[in-house]
């Protein structure tokens, strides 16, 4: 089994939930809670923590009652205000990637509380943290690729992008460094061109790289995104 232990994801609460009482995370019925469903392995699962707009940071598995409250600025206030009655026990130990999922002002809420969790040791001092952004299905988008990644590749992980998109050391065959021969599968009739691996992530349709071009001409970007597919090694 791949150790996820590392992993933390603090979810924003949703407008959505069950009509009855239940465990934190089975109460959210959201769709960033949908996406975590669909997205997360049952063999590479990361710690959840939950920010409630009414009972602050809860464990995945605490069991609440349904609830009508949103996270407004003067909320958020109100808990940075007293952020430690609003930390709850068993925060996992040591997490050392951390992944806020939720609205601008629950991040807010959230980073204070890293920092916190950090000076006090059960963030790892070192940790990566970053956010999701932009829309709904942006963020959609984001929370589902980090969750891919972990069972993907958890040893070769080696950073993440600042919308939360996870970077590899290695995907497939390659490996960042490697110097490579651009040849593009839908112009055959294009010689080959060497390059260089900057960075290797998922992509918008599959396993990508960030190539540095080693023959750039006047005028030509020196640096561009492209499927694995359309690269070779060098000496292929």
């Amino acid at each position: 089994m791949i150790n996820a232990g590392k992993y933390l994801i603090i979810m924003a609460c949703s407008a959505t939930k069950l009509e009855r009482p239940a465990r934190a995370f089975d109460l959210y019925q959201g769709v960033m809670y949908s996406t975590f469903r669909a997205n997360v392995s049952r063999v590479a699962r990361p710690e959840v923590m939950i920010l409630s707009a009414r009972h602050g940071f809860v464990c995945a598995d605490t069991v609440i009652a349904p609830y009508e409250q949103r996270m407004t600025a003067e909320r958020a206030n109100a808990m940075l205000s007293d952020l430690p009655s609003y930390l709850c026990e068993g925060w996992p130990a040591q997490a050392r990637n951390v992944l806020l999922v939720g609205g601008k002002e629950y991040r807010r809420v959230m980073r204070a509380a890293v920092s916190h969790l950090s000076r006090t040791g059960r963030v790892a001092s070192d940790a990566s943290v970053d956010e999701t952004s932009g829309g709904i299905g942006y963020q959609r988008s984001q929370l589902g690729a980090y969750l891919r990644a972990i069972a993907k590749s958890d040893g070769h992980v080696v950073g993440f992008h600042q919308n939360g998109q996870p970077l590899y050391r290695r995907l497939g065959a390659y490996v960042v460094g490697d110097t490579v021969q651009v040849v593009y599968r839908a112009r055959p009739d294009l010689p080959a061109r060497p390059a260089r691996i900057e960075e290797l992530f998922d992509g918008p349709r599959g396993d990508t790289a960030s190539i540095a071009m080693l023959d750039v001409k006047p005028g030509a970007p020196a640096q561009s995104w492209i499927a694995l597919a359309d690269l070779q090694p060098i000496n292929a």
